[in-house]
């Protein structure tokens, strides 16, 4: 059996400062907004120079085209698409995972809204690389969704004549449209209005 190289050192140190900027740069995004964070910004919550940070990313637009692409869409299949694996029934699957990721969040948490919503809102009118990244990671989280939701019809548990692929555009629509109006409320409490809104559409959908 060939022996494995391991990967040289200096592409080691090369793939360790690129996330260190990244998680760095992350928080500060999600915070501020991506027009409201300075590359010195990023530069200064690491351990780099400047000079590190555009050996990595010639132009702050690159390093915000590597949020969505390394971060924010890892984010989505880890935090809405890989816990549903373990339910029989996706769609008990989905309502807890919001019940525990939304429902459960700190007013402080909630006063951030969703990083791939903010973007959405924030970049996409204005940048067609951020557009076209923002839109193929909305389009990944509804396939993968859809895939869960073709599983629940397939087992029996949502009635024949449901239409996958417009379930799973409406949960993600819902998923972004509870992040935009607790954000934009500043009450908790009314998670709870919606999240029966959900609970009653299901009930709809399913045998």
């Amino acid at each position: 059996m060939k022996k494995k190289t391991a990967a040289p050192k200096k592409t080691r140190n090369l793939e360790k400062s690129r996330k260190e900027i990244l998680e760095a740069a992350f928080p500060l995004v999600f915070a501020r907004g991506f027009q409201g964070v300075s590359i010195d910004d990023i530069v200064n919550q690491t351990s780099l120079t400047k000079g590190a940070f555009y050996h990595q990313f010639p132009t702050k637009l690159e390093l915000g085209y590597a949020l969505v692409d390394e971060v924010i869409k890892p984010m989505i299949i880890d935090r809405w698409i890989k816990p549903l694996e373990s339910y029989e029934n996706p769609l008990e699957g989905i309502l807890k995972q919001m019940k525990t990721l939304i429902g459960k969040a700190s007013p402080d948490e909630l006063r951030l809204g969703c990083p791939l919503n903010n973007l959405v809102q924030e970049m996409a009118p204005v940048d067609a690389g951020f557009r076209d990244r923002l839109e193929a990671s909305l389009t990944l989280w509804i396939d993968e969704m859809e895939s869960h939701i073709k599983r629940a019809k397939k087992e029996g548990y949502l009635k024949n004549d449901v239409n996958t692929r417009h379930v799973a555009h409406f949960i993600v629509m819902t998923h972004e449209g509870f992040y935009g109006m607790l954000k934009g409320l500043h009450d908790p409490k009314a998670f709870d209005a919606l999240f029966d809104s959900l609970k009653r559409y299901f009930q709809t959908i399913s045998n």
